[in-house]
């Protein structure tokens, strides 16, 4: 695991060396999570690309191993098991059979999705919508410069937007 690592990108010897004193327990955490051996390897050396590009960007205040890998660990098994439940795709012969966008049968599904979002909004606090909003009418901008205009830090913008998705989540399953 530590040489697949080593060899994909330039490595400190900081990085060697936490590397080769920290992965045999994360690949063992992630085994006693559940994952398959194959799998625990592929998420630890995921962890650590991603430990270690973020150290490089300078995103990272500290850097206290193994605590840091784990949780970026466990994000990335978190991330891959709901993609794996979102991520259920009709066949495409059902996809065909679908109405077509300028269906009267596709407007009316589509103003009752609108109308249930709408009521899902209803208990958001105005944070939560102003938040909701620029995410939507500024998709392509990052999350640092949205919380900034918003003059909220970044942690408290992700928490806002998050439980505003969740919010709608709700109201949509409800349905």
């Amino acid at each position: 695991m530590a040489d697949r690592v080593i060899r994909s990108c330039p490595v400190s010897d900081f990085w060697k060396a936490a590397v080769a004193e920290h992965d045999h327990r994360l690949v063992l955490s992630l085994l006693a999570a559940g994952l398959r051996l194959d799998e625990a390897r592929d998420v630890a050396q995921e962890a650590w690309m991603r430990v270690m590009e973020s150290a490089a960007a300078g995103r990272l205040e500290r850097i206290e191993l193994p605590g840091l890998v784990l949780r970026q660990a466990s994000f990335i098994v978190t991330d891959r098991v709901r993609m794996k439940k979102v991520r259920v795709h009709a066949p495409l012969a059902e996809a065909a059979e679908l109405a077509s966008e300028e269906s009267a049968e596709h407007a009316t599904s589509a103003q009752q999705v609108l109308e249930v979002l709408e009521a899902g909004l209803v208990h958001a606090t105005p944070r939560e919508r102003s938040v909701l909003r620029s995410t939507l009418e500024r998709p392509d901008e990052r999350h640092d410069s949205l919380a900034a205009s918003a003059g909220i830090s970044v942690q408290r913008f992700r928490q806002v937007l998050c439980s505003v998705r969740a919010k709608l989540r709700r109201a949509l399953e409800g349905t």
